[in-house]
């Protein structure tokens, strides 16, 4: 009994608070006629939903063994193990591998491969913009020949599977010999990428019906935390880079060339257009041209006198369209290049550079000017240029709200970045996201790990240069391992922040725990029991997250300790 309350003390006061208010929690869901399908739609549970979470389970596992399988061949053909280890190794690698295919072979006798893959593809695309996401009783699904396609190619892929899973087992047993060849290497290899591709997808991207809002939710926080915290500890390192004159040469030297390359990029010979006809009515303005220029002409501002109101305008997807309305009189102007004008009046004209080249040219000197203000301000304070950059980046991003990054980097960059490339690199709202939150928070993080780093002893990182190691070594063996397990508790208080500021991505309209807590109140026209449910769900959360991170912190500090 005293060894009971002994293992009692060990865990989180508020954690055995929430144990006790389970059983409270459970009743009211049972009991309830209203929160159990609140519960329902804020996790995102679908039809099928015990099928689609066994599928998820069995999948992860073929690929986790596989991985498994994969590392112990590699180790086996290692020459710094002992015999024993190796012959362990090489008989963990079988056992994997067998499991692996027992696994993989109950999908030949059920169709719930089927079931899950129509479930990932349907939450995978947006209705609103593939066509092959149809409604059907209120739920969305996939079009019938599209079903019919993807079980067509399940059932191929579960056959070529289960033959690569028996050359995985013979390839386990095959002599150490034929392991240690190029061949032999190259096949574990190739065997390790695809399965860690394979369990990366199938558990961090993969988002099956069984709790897809759940799943939003975590993997939109774990993405996020994993970029701030490479984006804090670049941060943190770059602050920490001492000041020279060859980096203030090399960094003066490139904002100069990229300033030069700016002007000349805007010296480039412009495009000439005229508004020709008059402006009684429509004005037909052909879609691409500068938004300055369409401005000018729906304002009046090429006017002496400009109007109260703004003139009519009306796109036009090329030019001959334009000149076709313009003969027929549907407009009274038309924006055209001054090659086209021929004898048809001229109200006003002007001329500009192609958006491709403006928008080249304004990024390289502004970039330039960015980087000389560096190198500048640098030898002003006898910092390093990215010193400088960085000290700038963090103070900047923690002067601004959260949800004032995500509408940006959601909305108008995105979209500037999708028309400058031309509509090639169109993100899609969940990268908005995460990008958003991990920019936002790597600021944050980048003040704890250089906390933790000027925690380390002077001492250390001199021995360790007098050593011979280079700076990049020192960071990597001596800086960063100790400087994690002391900032280890804020990292975690980070990642619970994070978790809970991924509910801001709802204003993206990404279908997380919020967003989904949105949609069935607006539903139902319930207050009470969605919001009551969505609450909960992330207590649950943030305390499954303190006391994995308590735990974390009394390993590293039991290792550093011993």
């Amino acid at each position: 009994m005293l060894g009971f309350f002994d293992k009692l003390k060990d865990i989180r006061a508020s954690n055995i608070v929430f144990v006790f208010v389970i059983p409270v929690i459970i009743y009211v869901l049972a009991t309830s006629r209203n929160y159990l399908p609140a519960l329902k739609a804020v996790l995102g549970v679908e039809d099928d939903a015990f099928i689609l979470l066994t599928t998820f389970i069995l999948l992860a596992l073929v690929g986790i063994f596989t991985f498994a399988g994969s590392i112990k061949i590699l180790n086996s053909i290692r020459l710094d193990l002992k015999s024993e280890t190796i012959q362990r190794s090489r008989s963990l690698a079988a056992i994997f591998f067998v499991i692996a295919f027992l696994v993989g072979i109950t999908f030949h006798f059920t169709s719930i491969l089927d079931i899950y893959a129509i479930s990932v593809l349907t939450n995978s695309g947006d209705p609103r913009t593939n066509d092959w996401i149809i409604i059907v009783d209120q739920n969305f699904t996939l079009t019938p020949e599209i079903k019919a396609n993807l079980k067509r190619t399940i059932a191929i892929g579960i056959k070529i599977a289960t033959i690569v899973g028996l050359f995985l087992i013979l390839y386990s047993l095959m002599p150490r010999n034929l392991h240690k060849t190029l061949l032999g290497k190259a096949t574990a290899i190739l065997v390790l990428v695809i399965s860690f591709s394979f369990s990366f997808y199938v558990i961090m991207l993969a988002h099956a019906g069984f709790a897809v809002g759940l799943m939003v939710t975590l993997r939109a926080a774990f993405f996020a935390y994993a970029g701030a915290s490479i984006l804090g500890l670049i941060w943190a390192l770059l602050a920490k880079l001492s000041p020279s004159k060859k980096a203030s040469f090399v960094f003066g030297s490139l904002g100069a060339i990229l300033i030069i390359s700016g002007v000349m990029l805007f010296a480039q010979k412009h495009n000439e257009v005229a508004l020709v006809g008059n402006y009684d009515g429509k004005i037909g303005i052909v879609s691409g041209t500068p938004q300055w220029v369409a401005d000018t002409v729906r304002y009046g501002d090429f006017l002496v006198d400009p109007p109260e109101k703004p003139f009519k305008i009306r796109s036009l997807r090329s030019l001959e369209q334009g000149k076709k309305l313009f003969e027929k009189g549907s407009i009274s102007g038309l924006v055209v290049p001054l090659s086209e004008v021929g004898e048809t009046q001229i109200v006003w004209q002007t001329d500009f550079l192609p958006n491709s080249i403006r928008n080249l040219a304004l990024a390289n000197t502004s970039i330039g000017f960015l980087i000389l203000l560096l190198v500048v301000i640098g030898r002003i304070s006898n910092l390093h240029p990215l010193a400088v950059f960085s000290e700038f980046f963090v103070d900047t991003m923690r002067g601004i709200p959260m949800i004032v990054i995500i509408l940006y980097v959601g909305l108008p960059l995105a979209g500037a970045i999708k028309g400058a490339s031309g509509g090639y690199i169109d993100i899609e709202m969940m990268t908005r996201g995460v990008i958003a939150i991990a920019v936002g928070y790597s600021a944050y993080m980048a003040e704890i790990f250089r906390a933790g780093i000027e925690a380390i002893p002077r001492g250390q990182i001199e021995a360790a240069r007098t050593l011979g190691l280079r700076e990049h070594q020192v960071a990597r063996f001596v800086i960063i391992p100790q400087a994690i397990g002391v900032v280890l508790p804020a990292l975690g208080n980070e990642f619970i922040a994070m978790l809970k500021d991924t509910s801001l991505l709802s204003i993206l309209s990404i279908r997380d725990l919020t967003q989904r807590m949105r949609e069935f109140q607006a539903q139902s026209f319930l207050a009470f029991e969605p919001f009551n449910t969505a609450a909960i769900l992330y207590i649950f959360l943030t305390l499954l997250a303190a006391s994995g991170i308590k735990s974390l912190d009394k390993i590293v500090n039991k290792n550093r300790n011993s």
